[in-house]
């Protein structure tokens, strides 16, 4: 999926014939790698350990990418089989290392994976009873083979997958070998894996003949005895029966650790999605590569984002918009913090809250506890807030108006934005100490929007 672009001009609608393809993913779940969040499941005795798919998708959080997609094994012997982001940069690295230490296979992509706007489909295949040796452990991305590698050790012919053994813990988010880490942020959705078979990807995609996009399909063959299929619809509860619930027939369900279903900004049970059906599309997040420098990068999923120091430091939202009417919701905590509206061509900086040209917000200073509407350098009349308060922005681009709401309740309206070129969402932060949480309507809004409001996402954009 092409990155959406950090200074606006034309459509950037997506996906543009998915709407009739029939089949839709409508939930994913958000690793948030600031609460070690993973999940776990021992699987038994494999339907046969020399052949196995993997196919999931993946929107990443960290970029570069770090943390885990999938693991197994043990410490003991510093057994394992890996699936991680950032081994060495920003690719893709499959390896297996045996008891004695030694690498028995590995396929790190010279691909590199930099794109916090996309959705990834990665499919891993595992056939050692293949009689090529280059095809016996085979990567997959957006239905396109990789061929190219930085680092490749083809396995052995008979080589058992570790990632399907008997009486191995098993991660999804991330590894054990030497003590939990190396935590995957991102956002995970339609996790098929199947023991006993080597598939393709056309199992579980297909390219859509309207845009030429890669696009999902549902599985329909069978999953072996370890195969499980998590779509993450069940958000009643941070269970394994429930979030962690697999939909295949076998009911091999995993445990989900640090995952929250909590109403509020940890909620992690999301309907950002590779598909375009209405609620459950690609939503907008903060950019990671369209920040100052010197501001932190977002957190848990590019939805978190924290003070930067004593310059007012501005990051993007990942989607613009050049028309139409658009809500998001922020949790704001501590002072010194804009949240609102700019453009593309605006700075990544400014020097002082006095020079913010081109930026239409939310304006929290005074120690936090007061708020104004802020306007091309200008502030407002004040508001009094608290920290936790939910911050809602409603955006007419048309009538070049910014509503502030606290906590559902309108404050003040910011009005005569230029409409000249592309708008972002923004964040802008000053001072060490605090934050925005956002809320682009990928988990459920606090705050119902105001009449003919929409979130930001793919399927909503003109």
């Amino acid at each position: 999926m092409p990155f959406l672009g950090t200074t606006g001009g034309g459509s950037l609608k997506q996906f543009g014939g998915q709407a009739n393809l029939g089949y839709f993913i409508k939930n994913s779940l958000r690793f948030r790698g600031s609460a070690s969040a993973y999940l776990n499941r021992t699987f038994g005795t494999p339907s046969s350990g020399l052949s196995c798919t993997s196919s999931g998708w993946v929107k990443l959080g960290t970029i570069p990418p770090t943390g885990t997609l999938f693991e197994a094994g043990t410490g003991a012997s510093n057994t394992f089989m890996r699936c991680t982001f950032g081994q060495v940069g920003s690719e893709l690295n499959w390896r297996q290392v045996t008891s004695v230490g030694g690498l028995a296979a590995e396929k790190g992509t010279s691909m590199l994976f930099r794109d916090p706007a996309a959705w990834y489909h990665i499919v891993c295949v595992w056939d050692t009873n293949n009689a090529t040796a280059a095809d016996r452990q085979r990567v997959y991305v957006n239905g396109s083979q990789v061929t190219a590698f930085g680092a490749s050790t083809d396995p052995s012919s008979g080589l058992v997958s570790y990632f399907n053994t008997s009486s191995y813990i098993h991660y999804l988010g991330a590894l054990n070998i030497g003590g939990l880490g190396g935590y995957l942020d991102g956002y995970l959705a339609e996790i098929n894996f199947i023991d006993g078979q080597a598939l393709t990807p056309s199992s579980f995609g297909k390219t859509d003949a309207v845009t030429g996009q890669w696009v999902p399909k549902k599985f329909a063959g069978t999953y072996g005895t370890n195969g499980f299929y998590l779509k993450f619809a069940d958000a009643s509860a941070a269970t394994a029966a429930a979030i962690g619930k697999d939909s295949s027939p076998n009911g091999n369900n995993w445990t989900p650790n640090n995952i929250s279903v909590t109403t509020g900004a940890t909620y992690d049970a999301m309907i950002d999605s590779p598909s375009l059906s209405g609620a459950a599309s690609n939503y907008a997040t903060l950019n990671p590569l369209d920040k100052y420098t010197s501001l932190p990068a977002p957190t848990n999923g590019n939805l978190s984002q924290a003070n930067g120091g004593a310059a007012w430091y501005n990051i993007r939202s990942t989607i613009g918009v050049a028309s139409g009417k658009w809500y998001a919701e922020v949790t704001q905590s501590g002072s010194n913090l804009f949240a609102g509206v700019m453009s593309g061509s605006s700075a990544r900086n400014f020097t002082s809250y006095t020079d913010a040209s081109g930026l239409y917000a939310f304006f929290n200073n005074g120690g936090g506890t007061t708020g104004y509407k802020y306007a091309n350098g200008t502030s407002g009349s004040s508001f009094t807030i608290a920290s936790g308060d939910v911050i809602g922005l409603a955006y007419d681009y048309d009538a070049q108006t910014l509503a502030i709401y606290r906590n559902g309740n309108l404050q003040d309206t910011v009005t005569s934005i230029p409409k000249t070129e592309t708008m972002f969402f923004c964040a802008s932060h000053a001072e060490t100490t605090g934050s925005t949480v956002w809320n682009f309507g990928q988990r459920p809004f606090s705050y119902t929007p105001p009449s003919g409001f929409k979130s930001l996402n793919t399927f909503n954009l003109p």
